[in-house]
C-alpha cells in the first residue's frame, strides 16, 4: 500500500512543478522593462538616496545663518573656596597682592545664549555652493536613468534577436533532420551517397549545437536583464515585442542639428558645466574668507552660590546682556591665499573637461550617425537578400521533388535562407540598438 501510494506522489509530481514554472514565467514588453528598472534597480535607488542626502547638507548649510540658541546648567562643588587676588589694601592687609576666599561650596549656573549671524558672506556663498552640488546630484540621477534605459533596451533587443535566431535555428533543424532521414533511406535502398547522409548528419549536429549555445545566452542575458530591472532570478522573462523595423529606419540626422541638440540635452554637458560653476562658486567662499563677519550677541544669566544645598533659601541674581560681534580675519598663515589658488586651478580644469568632453561629443555623434547610415543601408540590402534566398529556396525545393537536383544542392539552398534571415535580424537589431544609442547620446533617452 506505501509502495503504491508513493508511486502515485511521484506520477503527480511533474505536473505540480510544471504548474510551479510556468507561474514563474513572465511576459514583458519593452516599456514594462522600462518601467520596472525605474523602480527596481538598486543602483538608481542608491542615486535617488544619495540626491536625497544633497538635500539634507544644503539644509545643514543653510543652518549657519539662521539664530543659534541654546541653553546651559552647570552645578560645581568645591571642597576649598574660590580665589579672588585683590591689592592688599582693598582686603585691608600691606601685602602689594592679597589672595581673598570667597563665594560658596556649591554653585549652580544657568544661562540662555543667543547667536544670530548678520554679516557672514562665507555661510551665503557655501549655501549657494551647497545648492550647486544638490543640482548636480539631480542631473547625475537623471543621467543614470538615460543610462539604464540604454542598457535596458539593448538587453531586450539582444534577447529578443537571440530568441528569433533561436526560433530560425529550430526552424532550420526541422528541415535538416527531415532530410537526414531522406538520406539515410536512399542509402538504404542503395539510392544515395554515404557522403550525403554524412554531411546531413554534420548538418544536424551543429545545428544541434547552436541551439543548445543559443539557449544559455538566452539563460545569461535573461539573468543580465533581471538584475537591471530588479527582478527575481526565478522569474524567466518572455519578451513579447517583435524584432521589426519602426520609425527609426525613416528618421534622417544631421549632424549639425544632433551637436546643438545634445548641447541643449546631453547629461554629462550639464554635468560638466554645473562642475565648473560650482568649482567657481567654491573659489567665491574662499575668498569670502577674507571678509569680517558681523552678528548679534546675547545672554541670559541665573547663578546662585552658597555652603548648603537649601535651594529655597538661595539668591538668585539675574544677569542679561545683548551685543554686536565684529570679526575680522588678520592673518592665517597664507592658508587663504593657498586655499584660493588650489580653486582657481580646479576651476582651470573643469573648464579643460568641459572643452575635451564637447570634443569627444562631437567624435561620438559623428561616429554613431555613421553607423545608423550603415546599418539603415544594411537592413535593405539584409531584407533583399532574405527574398532572393527565399525564391532559390522555392526552385531547389521543386527542382529536388522532380529529380532535376540533388539534396545537396538543396541542403545549401536552406543553409543560405537560415543564414539570410539571421543576417536580417542582425541588421535590424543593429538599426534598433544604434538608434537607441543615438537617443542616449543626444540626451533624449528617459526612463
Amino acid at each position: 500500500m506505501k509502495t503504491k501510494f508513493l508511486n502515485i506522489l511521484l506520477a503527480l509530481l511533474p505536473l505540480f512543478s510544471g504548474k510551479t514554472l510556468y507561474a514563474q514565467e513572465k511576459t514583458l514588453t519593452l516599456a514594462e522593462a522600462l518601467a520596472l528598472a525605474a523602480k527596481g534597480n538598486k543602483e538608481l535607488q542608491i542615486q535617488t538616496l544619495e540626491e536625497i542626502r544633497y538635500k539634507e547638507i544644503t539644509r545643514e548649510t543653510q543652518s549657519r545663518l539662521l539664530p543659534n540658541i541654546s541653553a546651559n546648567a552647570v552645578y560645581s562643588r568645591y571642597f576649598d573656596r574660590q580665589v579672588i587676588f585683590l591689592p592688599g589694601s582693598f582686603a585691608g592687609t600691606d601685602k602689594p597682592v592679597q589672595d581673598v576666599a570667597v563665594g560658596g561650596k556649591n554653585t549652580f549656573n544657568s544661562f540662555f545664549s543667543l547667536t544670530q549671524p548678520l554679516l557672514m558672506e562665507s555661510a551665503r556663498r557655501q549655501k549657494q555652493a551647497a545648492m550647486i552640488n544638490e543640482k548636480i546630484q539631480k542631473e547625475k540621477t537623471t543621467d543614470l536613468q538615460s543610462q539604464l534605459a540604454f542598457q535596458v533596451s539593448a538587453g531586450y533587443f539582444n534577447l529578443l534577436l537571440m530568441s528569433s535566431q533561436l526560433r530560425l535555428q529550430q526552424q532550420s533543424l526541422w528541415r535538416n533532420t527531415r532530410a537526414l532521414e531522406d538520406t539515410k533511406a536512399l542509402f538504404a535502398q542503395g539510392r544515395g551517397l554515404k557522403v550525403d547522409t554524412l554531411r546531413s548528419y554534420i548538418a544536424v549536429e551543429n545545428l544541434k549545437s547552436s541551439i543548445s549555445y543559443l539557449r544559455n545566452n538566452i539563460e545569461v542575458n535573461g539573468i543580465q536583464l533581471k538584475k537591471l530591472i530588479g527582478l527575481n532570478e526565478d522569474v524567466e522573462i518572455k519578451p513579447t515585442d517583435s524584432l521589426n523595423i519602426g520609425s527609426e529606419q525613416a528618421e534622417f540626422h544631421m549632424l549639425d542639428h544632433v551637436l546643438k541638440t545634445a548641447e541643449l540635452n546631453r547629461h554629462d554637458i550639464r554635468l560638466q558645466k554645473l562642475s565648473v560653476e560650482q568649482e567657481q562658486k567654491q573659489l567665491s567662499v574662499n575668498k569670502s574668507q577674507r571678509l569680517p563677519q558681523v552678528s548679534i550677541i546675547g545672554q541670559y544669566q541665573l547663578q546662585a552660590q552658597a555652603d548648603n544645598l537649601s535651594l529655597g533659601n538661595y539668591a538668585w541674581p539675574r544677569t542679561s546682556f545683548v551685543g554686536l560681534q565684529l570679526t575680522v580675519p588678520v592673518f592665517n598663515g597664507n592658508r587663504t591665499n593657498a586655499q584660493i589658488n588650489q580653486a582657481r586651478i580646479k576651476v582651470r580644469q573643469e573648464k579643460i573637461r568641459l572643452d575635451d568632453l564637447r570634443e569627444e561629443m562631437n567624435a561620438e555623434l559623428a561616429a554613431i550617425i555613421s553607423r545608423w547610415k550603415e546599418a539603415n543601408a544594411q537592413v535593405i540590402v539584409q531584407k533583399t537578400t532574405v527574398e532572393a534566398t527565399e525564391l532559390n529556396y522555392r526552385m531547389m525545393n521543386d527542382r529536388y521533388k522532380n529529380g532535376l537536383s540533388s539534396r545537396l544542392e538543396l541542403a545549401d539552398a536552406e543553409l543560405s535562407l537560415t543564414q539570410s534571415k539571421i543576417n536580417y535580424l542582425q541588421s535590424i537589431y543593429n538599426l534598433k540598438v544604434l538608434h537607441v544609442q543615438l537617443q542616449r547620446s543626444l540626451g533624449l533617452l528617459k526612463l
